[in-house]
């Protein structure tokens, strides 16, 4: 009998430990990074970076595939969603002349995310990318003037994916 009560507890356990879901403000963390980004862009005396709605979904897109491949990746199957430059394209942004983009997964455990929690996972995301050369020469980029984050989440794998499309638009 008290085999079995470890075991239906171990069970139980158990079940509830992989129900749990990720519980993130995907703006919050996109609006952190961003302000990290700008931050240093501004030590250095470059213009902070703005959002754009074209690269924020030219970013979802790109998330979206890695989840789905399950692997980093800057290419896409698709010929219309091939090259960054094609994604930011394909979502409207015709005006676009310069772009960039950055990739990464980070292992990100299934919980409810406080706001230092974001802050902590922000960095994470940011210094990953200043410590990587072509990553943070896309971060102080004095060509661009927007970039949009977005990310995916696979539960299984506990990767957390996320994109940041850079991009400047064509004079007027």
């Amino acid at each position: 009998m008290r085999n079995t009560i470890t075991i239906l507890i171990l069970f139980f356990n158990s079940f509830v430990t992989s129900a749990q879901e990720l519980k993130l403000n995907y703006d919050a963390l996109e609006n952190t990074v961003l302000e990290l980004m700008n931050q240093h862009r501004k030590s250095l005396n470059i213009n902070a970076l703005e959002k754009d709605i074209v690269l924020q979904k030219s970013a979802q897109d790109q998330s979206n595939y890695m989840l789905k491949i399950k692997k980093l990746a800057h290419e896409q199957n698709t010929v219309a969603k091939k090259y960054p430059k094609n994604r930011i394209k394909f979502h409207g942004g015709n005006d676009f002349n310069a772009y960039g983009e950055n990739v990464l997964y980070l292992t990100v455990e299934p919980k409810t995310y406080a706001k230092n929690d974001i802050e902590a996972l922000a960095k994470r995301i940011y210094e990953d990318w200043k410590n990587s050369p072509p990553h943070y020469k896309n971060i102080i980029s004095k060509e661009f003037a927007y970039a949009s984050l977005a990310f995916s989440y696979d539960i299984k794998s506990k990767r957390l994916y996320a994109t940041t499309v850079f991009g400047n638009k064509k004079a007027n």
